[in-house]
């Protein structure tokens, strides 16, 4: 099997939320990663995040089989999140731990 980064990108608020569902199908670990996004795309911004034009987001990234990505994403969406969120998976040529 193929190993993909995934990697979501969603509100701040709803990052706990989303990381529970994501547990509730993989074992893999999550990392979490604030991050400001600056922009002119609202469609993801709340009413303030449109007067600033920053849009306060963390990444979620989890290395899996590409097998799981339609289930994580689909956890993802039923959970209870108040923003839209954005994906993409990355496929890993390679990985390892260095102890």
């Amino acid at each position: 099997m193929t190993k993909v980064l995934l990697t979501l990108h969603c509100a701040s608020a709803d990052a706990e939320v989303i990381g529970e569902a994501l547990r509730g199908i993989s074992t893999a670990p999550i990392h979490l990663r604030e991050e400001t996004v600056l922009g002119t795309d609202f469609g993801d911004a709340g009413a303030g995040e449109q007067v600033t034009a920053r849009l306060r987001r963390t990444a979620l990234e989890i290395l899996c089989e590409d097998a799981l990505i339609d289930d994580l994403i689909g956890a993802a969406g039923k959970a209870r999140r108040r923003l839209p969120f954005r994906w993409n998976a990355i496929a890993i040529h390679a990985s390892g731990r260095m102890p």
